[in-house]
């Protein structure tokens, strides 16, 4: 398997991960989205048919407000700091359950530190779509911001 950056090669109507609104903002928004330089997704792709996407994440810049943080967090940290946001993550309907979002999870994580080595990042900030979703992200460290428990935070050390 191979994590890349989407492209025109890449079957995205093929994609069924149950979420029609996931299913649909890849088919027809994670392309305009790219090129207009508002998010850059990866897809997961099997080395035997680099066209089929089995998973996908976007990632864009963002500023988040400390004050809705934990207070171990909000106190050390100036008001306003950059981040990364993990605006969607979805794994196909056959592929679910295989550990492939934790996969591109780790992933994102990686290009985080990578940006941080160039750019200030202090995390991945992910806006999670439901409490099932929110679950999967706490299991690796995420914490839940404080008026919005949907909404969470990463650090990256």
């Amino acid at each position: 398997m191979l994590i890349q950056a989407l492209t025109g090669n890449h079957n995205r109507q093929g994609f069924d991960c149950g979420r029609a609104e996931l299913n649909d903002w890849l088919a027809r928004i994670a392309s305009q989205h790219q090129h207009k330089g508002l998010s850059k997704t990866f897809v997961a792709v099997p080395d035997v048919a680099p066209a089929d996407i089995l998973a996908y994440y976007a990632l864009t810049l963002t500023e988040v407000d400390t004050r809705a943080l934990p207070d171990a967090y909000a106190k050390r940290l100036p008001r306003i700091i950059p981040g990364v946001r993990l605006g969607r993550l979805a794994v196909a309907r056959h592929h679910q359950g295989k550990r492939l979002g934790e996969l591109l999870l780790m992933d994102a994580m990686q290009r985080v530190r990578a940006i941080r080595e160039h750019a200030g990042a202090v995390g991945l900030f992910v806006d999670a779509l439901d409490a099932q979703a929110a679950g999967f992200y706490v299991r690796y460290g995420a914490v839940a911001f404080l008026d919005t428990p949907l909404k969470l935070f990463l650090p990256v050390c």
